[in-house]
C-alpha cells in the first residue's frame, strides 16, 4: 500500500479556506491508499472551539475526497467539544473516530475540550493496515502506544508540534516504532500561528 501525508499551514480558525488550501494542494496529486492530515488541519490549533468545531460542509468536503480518490483519509478536527482524529473510509463513510485523551494543559487545551476515554483501532487499504489512533501530546505516552501494540501494526500521530521541539518529535517517533516493533506514522503541520513557528517533520518510520 502507499501512504501520503499532507504537511501543510492550515488557514488560522477559517475552515473554508483551509478547505481550498487542501483541495489545490491534492488535486492532481497522486494520494495512494491513504492520505493523514495533521492535527485540527482545518482551523489550526486554537482553543476557540466555536472557531474549530466541524459543520456539515467540513465532513462531507472529507467525505467527498475519500470517495473520488478512493483512499482512507485520516484527518484532525473539532467535534462535540473535543480534539478528535476522524477517518474515513474509501467509500467517503466516517470509518472512525478517536478522542484525543490526554491534552496539552500548558496551552489551555483542557479547558477549552472534553478529554476523550477509549482508544480508537481501524483499518485502511481494505484491512491491510490496522491502524492505532493519537493526537500531538501523546506522543509523550509510550504507555498508549504499548496498549495499541498487540493489536496493530500501525500507529499514527496527527499533530501541531512546534518547531523548537522538533528533535523531539523525531526522537520519540523513532522510539515508538522501535519500542513497539510496528510502522509509525507523523502527520505535522507547517507555517506560523500565534508566534509560533512549525516546520512539518512528518515521516513513516
Amino acid at each position: 500500500m502507499r501512504l501520503s501525508i499532507l504537511q501543510y499551514s492550515p488557514v488560522w480558525e477559517d475552515r473554508a479556506a483551509s478547505r481550498e488550501r487542501i483541495r489545490a494542494l491534492t488535486e492532481g496529486a497522486e494520494l495512494g491508499d491513504w492520505l493523514v492530515l495533521p492535527e485540527m488541519a482545518l482551523s489550526g490549533f486554537t482553543m476557540d472551539t466555536k472557531a474549530a468545531a466541524w459543520d456539515e460542509g467540513d465532513h462531507a468536503f472529507f467525505s467527498a475526497l475519500s470517495r473520488e480518490r478512493r483512499c482512507a483519509v485520516t484527518v484532525g478536527g473539532v467535534r462535540d467539544g473535543r480534539n478528535q482524529a476522524l477517518v474515513f473510509g474509501h467509500d467517503g463513510r466516517l470509518a472512525g473516530c478517536y478522542d484525543k485523551r490526554i491534552l496539552f494543559s500548558i496551552s489551555g487545551e483542557h479547558r477549552s475540550y472534553e478529554p476523550g476515554a477509549e482508544p480508537q483501532v481501524y483499518g485502511v487499504a481494505q484491512g491491510a493496515l490496522t491502524v492505532g489512533q493519537l493526537i500531538c501530546y501523546e506522543l509523550r505516552f509510550p504507555a498508549l502506544a504499548w496498549d495499541y501494540a498487540p493489536r496493530v501494526n500501525a500507529l499514527c500521530y496527527i499533530a501541531s508540534w512546534p518547531a523548537k521541539r522538533a528533535g523531539q518529535w523525531r526522537a520519540l517517533l523513532v522510539a515508538r516504532a522501535i519500542e513497539n516493533q510496528c510502522f509509525v506514522v507523523g502527520a505535522n503541520r507547517v507555517g506560523s500561528a500565534l508566534g509560533l513557528d512549525y516546520e512539518g517533520g512528518s515521516l513513516l518510520v
